[in-house]
């Protein structure tokens, strides 16, 4: 199953729909995560621009007046929905792969800039991921790195850095390298 992850910081705008669309297409993506909405209310007539004709199905936390905001688009053929859990930081959508039946859960994150908030966050996503056996996968804008070398243009806090990779180790997650240039991928 092939991800797209991307904060487009609001989502009316039709270029970025269509770019959306676009990148979902060449990359042959099942799973398409949005961060930062800033969408408040029903998001459904924008959803279609996002994904395009073929089928799909969808879940959205609602943004905080333009603050915030997720959404989760997904092939119901590839992945077949059975729960959710909403939180105005992650969408967890739980369910199973139609070629073999296996579990899994897709989590779309947006972490906030607060550091404190965001170790409040992760501790929140590990006692979720002991309720769900199954596949993980977590996915968005945590707005962390856990390396000096990922810190771009701006500071490097090493005390935030060392509660990210734990809650990565806690999590029992592994990191996959991905490059790219306007964006990250990994296809494949």
């Amino acid at each position: 199953m092939n991800y797209l992850s991307i904060n487009l910081r609001g989502i009316r705008d039709s270029k970025k729909a269509d770019w959306v669309r676009g990148l979902k297409t060449s990359h042959g993506a099942h799973f398409v995560a949005i961060q930062e909405t800033k969408v408040p209310g029903n998001i459904t007539f924008l959803v279609n621009r996002l994904w395009g004709r073929s089928l799909f199905e969808f879940d959205a936390v609602e943004s905080t007046g333009r603050s915030g905001g997720l959404l989760t688009i997904w092939d119901p053929s590839i992945f077949v929905k059975s729960g959710v859990v909403k939180n105005r930081n992650f969408l967890a959508v739980f369910g199973n792969m139609t070629s073999s039946g296996d579990l899994i859960a897709v989590v779309n994150v947006y972490a906030q800039n607060d550091p404190g908030d965001r170790r409040i966050l992760w501790a929140d996503l590990i006692q979720l991921k002991n309720t769900f056996s199954g596949m993980w996968v977590f996915l968005g804008d945590f707005n962390d790195v856990r390396w000096q070398e990922e810190r771009l243009n701006s500071e490097f806090v090493a005390l935030n850095a060392q509660h990210f990779n734990q809650f990565i180790a806690e999590a029992d997650l592994v990191e996959y390298q991905m490059g790219g240039r306007q964006y990250t991928y990994r296809v494949g």
